[in-house]
């Protein structure tokens, strides 16, 4: 499978997941298509992995979640932009789409007072994402608390790992594991433990985790990075595939 489809078979996984927690709501748009409400802000997607033609389709899409009063994330495989702000709908930017093949790893030692482990504490993991992705202690929302939750009991779709600094939630991040790759979200440091090696720490465990041979293969680990992650990814080794539009009701989504 070449790297471009392997990159949307990964991501359909994952919406696939979301779709599966119980907290979801979903809408068929086609065989292949549909529509992911997880009741979160932060969640929401569209899945079309093919070029966007029906604008029947369009506008039930984004009647679903305009009825719900949500943001969401529409990435587009191929064509059909047009369609897209035809129905309102505003570029918000690009995802790298990402990949770090097993020969390009470079794996360091972290220092010892960063402890990264399988989390078992959604709450905390929560409050932690959120806080890592530009939130506040104040505005922290029961149905993301309530989301994640359900995320942690998605069985072995997805997995979801914390670091701790000194003792204190410094950083999160979950991952996919599913056939020829593995697949990191949710990566985010605190802002306040940021330029202290945590970032590289969690990564490494990634690759450590990537490499281990005992019942597998090395796998390819894959991501899509916004523009704030991107340098990051670069500078460890990552190599960019391809851009993936995205469009939401919103500009301001990354």
């Amino acid at each position: 499978m070449d790297s471009h489809a392997v990159i949307w078979e990964e991501l359909k996984f994952f919406v696939n997941t979301l779709k599966g927690l119980h907290v979801s709501i979903n809408l068929e748009l086609s065989e292949k298509t549909f529509c992911v409400s997880t009741r979160t802000y932060s969640e929401n997607w569209v899945y079309f992995p093919e070029g966007i033609i029906n604008p029947e389709a369009v506008n039930m899409a984004v009647n679903f979640f305009r009825e719900r009063d949500e943001e969401f994330m529409w990435p587009v495989y191929s064509g059909g932009r047009e369609l897209l702000e035809g129905a309102g709908l505003i570029y918000a930017g690009d995802l790298a789409a990402m990949m770090l093949k097993p020969e390009r790893v470079s794996i360091s030692d972290y220092r010892p007072d960063v402890k990264i482990f399988r989390s078992d504490d959604p709450e905390e993991w929560a409050i932690t994402s959120w806080l890592g992705f530009g939130g506040s202690d104040e505005d922290f929302p029961e149905n993301y608390r309530v989301f994640v939750k359900a995320l942690s009991e998605a069985g072995e779709r997805i997995s979801l790992y914390s670091a701790k600094y000194d003792g204190k939630n410094a950083g999160v991040f979950a991952l996919t594991n599913e056939c020829e790759v593995i697949g990191v979200y949710y990566f985010a440091v605190v802002p306040k433990f940021r330029r202290k090696g945590i970032a590289h720490a969690m990564m490494s465990e990634i690759c450590r985790y990537a490499l281990s041979s005992e019942e597998r293969s090395p796998k390819r680990i894959v991501l899509q990075s916004t523009p704030m992650g991107h340098e990051f990814y670069s500078k460890f080794g990552f190599t960019d595939l391809f851009k993936i539009p995205v469009y939401s009701t919103e500009s301001d989504i990354f």
